[in-house]
């Protein structure tokens, strides 16, 4: 299997990512068999190593820049001349980085001369060619699918120790996920889930606990990430990495940075579950909502339940 490696800036900010993931996209369109990975200029040595030891026959790196300096000429070749000689049976390739690339600097000027143009032409409402798009990726609150999915044995990671975490935690038990929590301090009642499930020899749910601060290497083999801390840069650095890694992202913290949002649910006995959402805009209804059926329908729906046979 050849493989394909995006080289970006790192960034923190929440989405800088989107664009990117675009390309990455088209790239698994449009070469099928080929796997295609991303990573950031502080990752890459890692990134790479870990991509060399699995099952690839080549590796094509591509520096996703825009200036042929200190990055493209000394610090990418730096790296990949190391571990060519680490894994010299596999070929590795550096592209020049995108700014040299005589495609881009045309795609530039077509830009510059269509934005003459609509200046020139002054229309009202008319559009920059510079102006952002909606790539389609772009999760949208107002039309999310609501779905049940199987974690059964699946890499779940939470980053965050306090109280939003450990609901979070508290939700993955019951679905047989492989969680890791990932916090410098963690809320007390954690230490009461992990010994809860050592006196239970048969639970199916495995937790580990790693008491520092989150590290990108925190998402290797993981299926799922849920944010769940109280410092932004530290949320946008784990929301930047999850995707950048094609990993599903649920952000406690900012809904609409997220991949997906987990709803308010409600077990009737082992068949009947009813689930309430507010598309993330408002939990705290989501909560009102959630006790009044509860309240009004509890009992019915355990009653329908019961009469009920699978």
């Amino acid at each position: 299997m050849k493989a394909i490696l995006i080289i970006a800036h790192h960034c923190i900010l929440p989405g800088a990512y989107k664009g990117f993931e675009e390309i990455l996209d088209k790239l698994h369109h449009d070469l099928p068999g080929t796997r295609v990975a991303s990573t950031s200029l502080l990752d890459l040595e890692n990134d790479l190593r870990t991509l060399l030891r699995e099952d690839v026959e080549s590796v094509t790196l591509l520096p996703f820049l825009l200036l042929n300096g200190q990055h493209a000429k000394n610090d990418v070749p730096r790296v990949v001349a190391r571990l060519q000689a680490e894994f010299p049976q596999i070929p590795i390739t550096l592209l020049p980085c995108l700014g040299d690339w005589k495609e881009f600097g045309d795609m530039v000027v077509e830009g510059v001369r269509n934005a003459q143009i609509a200046s020139s032409q002054s229309t009202l409402g008319s559009t920059s060619p510079f102006e952002p798009r909606t790539s389609g990726l772009e999760p949208r609150a107002s039309n999310l699918l609501s779905i049940e999915l199987n974690l059964e044995g699946r890499n779940v990671l939470v980053v965050g120790g306090g109280r939003i975490a450990l609901r979070k935690v508290k939700t993955l038990l019951p679905t047989g996920a492989r969680i890791t929590v990932v916090a410098p301090q963690f809320d007390p009642e954690f230490e009461n889930l992990i010994s809860k499930g050592e006196s239970r020899p048969h639970c199916s749910h495995f937790i580990a606990l790693k008491n520092r601060p989150y590290e990108p290497l925190d998402l290797l083999g993981i299926f799922m990430v849920f944010i769940c801390t109280d410092q932004p840069a530290v949320n946008a650095q784990v929301s930047n990495d999850a995707r950048a890694r094609r990993i599903l992202v649920n952000n406690a913290c900012d809904y609409l940075d997220g991949d997906f949002i987990v709803p308010a649910r409600m077990d009737f006995g082992e068949n009947i579950a009813v689930t309430v959402s507010t598309q993330g805009r408002a939990p705290s209804l989501a909560k009102k909502l959630k006790q009044k059926i509860l309240a009004e329908w509890g009992k019915e729906l355990e009653q329908v339940e019961k009469e009920f046979h699978i």
